[in-house]
């Protein structure tokens, strides 16, 4: 399935690259941003890094879980993913707000 038809990035290439990055740090925080650096591509609209970040969340719960890790380490780094899901939608809210002043003036 397509996830960013900007670039024509799937969601296998996405849940490939999360894997990568937790095989060498099951711990970091990964980011949308980081995510299309690994695919060679960067967002444009970047309309699908809320579902891109779902993603993330998704397969990091999915790793940790076959890994048997401790709960309240993966509590803390879904928590921090969840924060850069809040800034995210804020930035995209107040572009959007933006572009709609600048259209009415």
């Amino acid at each position: 399935m397509i996830v960013c038809s900007c670039n024509i990035v799937s969601r296998k290439d996405i849940e490939e690259v999360i894997v990568d990055f937790l095989n060498v740090d099951a711990w970091q925080l990964i980011t949308p941003g980081k995510v299309f650096q690994a695919v060679s591509a960067r967002g444009k609209c970047c309309g699908c890094f809320p579902g891109v970040i779902d993603i993330i969340v998704e397969t990091t719960e999915r790793y940790h879980a076959v890994m048997e890790s401790p709960a309240p380490r993966v509590v803390d780094l879904l928590k921090r993913i969840a924060d850069q899901r809040r800034r995210v939608e804020t930035a995209r809210k107040r572009t959007a707000e933006k572009r709609r002043s600048q259209i009415a003036a």
